[in-house]
């Protein structure tokens, strides 16, 4: 600890200690350290901002969304057409007439028109009443999701179970009042969709622009990365995934290259981080340990507060408002 301490050193594993000689008393310790980094030049680096607009098409896709939620359905007696309703029962065959496993479903619902179904499927839906039946082949993509089906001719088999068409209603005071609980007049509503569009677009932006900057940092970045780490970086990412049928040699092998990328992302910000000369105050930890506090009941405010106290979430907080303050200096 003395030697460590004397030479400043960010040791990242146990040592492997080795007795040289007992008289006089000499041993060797071997550890990995944290690495140096480099980056060549960074406060030139530059990212060009985007303009951010909001069309008239945002807001109306929003609104289409907005009334298809509202929309409600009715028994239709006529011939199925596009945004209707439909319930069908369906079996695919092969060219030799066997069923094919995963490609039967009963009382399947599907909304004519969205694509739910492979590329055909529903345009074979159009005309057909509740109790029809109808055979007929389609072929599926070359870029299906699933190998086996790829390019595949297939026949299916089809019955209609029921069908009904939408009952689609106007935009009005009242439908806004009744779908958010909040009265307000129509170009009031149409205001608060193009403010919110606009919100969530330079999130995006911003988003896109510390990503493009990182990227830059990656580029100009030399480290030689401990492989301790890169394994357990690995590990971190495993612990993350919910299940996984390859075994841990291959897991590691197929992650090494994320989890590589990972460390030199975290070395790169924490040197610029560094250099850069960012710090936090107390002042502006306890205000954003306000905030968060404020976000729950007050029963569960102990909790945070015990987490702060034991540090995973002070040094949550700290980092995430160095990053912040850091992306405000370099991208503006």
């Amino acid at each position: 600890v003395d030697a460590v301490l004397a030479e400043k050193l960010q040791v990242i594993i146990r040592p492997k200690i080795t007795i040289e000689s007992e008289e006089p008393f000499k041993y060797k310790a071997v550890t990995a350290v944290m690495p140096e980094v480099e980056i060549k030049d960074h406060g030139s680096i530059k990212v060009k901002s985007e303009d951010v607009k909001v069309s008239a098409k945002d807001v109306e896709s929003v609104i289409e969304d907005f009334i298809k939620y509202a929309t409600t359905y009715k028994v239709a007696e006529r011939g199925a057409k596009a945004k209707d309703r439909i319930e069908i029962d369906f079996e695919g065959f092969d060219e030799e007439g066997k069923a094919v496993p995963s490609t039967k479903s009963s009382n399947h619902p599907v909304i004519i028109g969205e694509k739910t179904l492979i590329t055909g499927f529903e345009d074979e839906l159009i005309g057909l009443k509740k109790g029809d039946k109808k055979e007929f082949n389609l072929t599926f993509p070359k870029d299906y999701g699933k190998e086996d089906f790829k390019n595949k001719k297939m026949k299916f088999k089809i019955e209609v179970k029921n069908l009904e068409e939408p009952v689609i209603p106007e935009l009005t005071e009242e439908l806004i009042e009744k779908t958010t609980g909040k009265k307000q007049k129509i170009e009031e509503f149409r205001k608060g969709i193009e403010v919110t569009i606009e919100s969530q677009k330079q999130t995006k932006e911003k988003q896109r622009k510390e990503g493009a900057y990182i990227e830059e940092l990656l580029k100009r970045m030399k480290v030689e990365i401990p492989q301790i780490l890169v394994e357990e970086e690995v590990e971190h990412i495993i612990h993350d995934m919910q299940k996984s049928n390859l075994k841990p040699e291959d897991l590691m092998k197929k992650y090494h290259g994320e989890a590589e990328r990972r460390i030199k992302v975290r070395l790169a910000l924490q040197h610029v981080l560094k250099v850069e000369k960012i710090e936090i105050s107390e002042e502006q930890i306890s205000a954003e340990l306000d905030k968060i506090k404020a976000y729950y009941p007050k029963s569960e405010q102990a909790n945070i507060e015990k987490e702060f106290s034991e540090g995973n979430l002070r040094i949550q907080i700290t980092n995430r408002l160095a990053l912040e303050k850091l992306f405000e200096k370099v991208l503006g």
